[in-house]
């Protein structure tokens, strides 16, 4: 029980850091002119909730593929495949069907879809090796 709170723990606040390097220092100015997003000074307090959002996101898909993990993998034996399995499936299921229909329906770019979906392929890898890692 421990090792999967853990692995959830460290899962999530991993995706965080990864995040964060991603957009801030590795494609910040590729992804703001790619998503449409204007850099503006904010005197007032800066508004706190879509990082809720995000962690709270990134704290779901931790404990789905553990759950996932822990119920596929066999008796006492871990599994890096599967581990990886789950990160290719939770990755094309899930974000490259939302991100094509970004560009679908919203007009995004093709590159702010290949930003968004490397980020969360790379997100769901992290996640899905932390599990490997910790879940016995």
């Amino acid at each position: 029980m421990i090792s999967k709170l853990l692995s959830i723990l460290f899962g999530t606040i991993s995706t965080m850091i990864i995040s964060f390097y991603w957009y801030s220092v590795l494609f910040r100015n590729l992804y703001m002119k790619e998503a449409n997003v204007k850099q503006e000074k904010q005197k007032n307090k800066e508004n706190n909730q879509p990082l809720l959002f995000e962690l709270t996101g990134r704290f779901l898909q931790a404990s789905l593929i553990t759950i996932f993990y822990n119920v596929l993998k066999t008796k006492d034996e871990n599994d890096l495949n599967l581990a990886l399995s789950l990160a290719v499936f939770f990755c094309v299921s899930f974000q490259v069907q939302y991100y094509t229909s970004k560009v679908v329906w919203e007009q995004k770019t093709w590159n702010y879809f290949v930003i968004k979906v490397c980020e969360q392929f790379i997100s769901l890898s992290t996640l899905s090796i932390m599990t490997y890692i910790f879940v016995k």
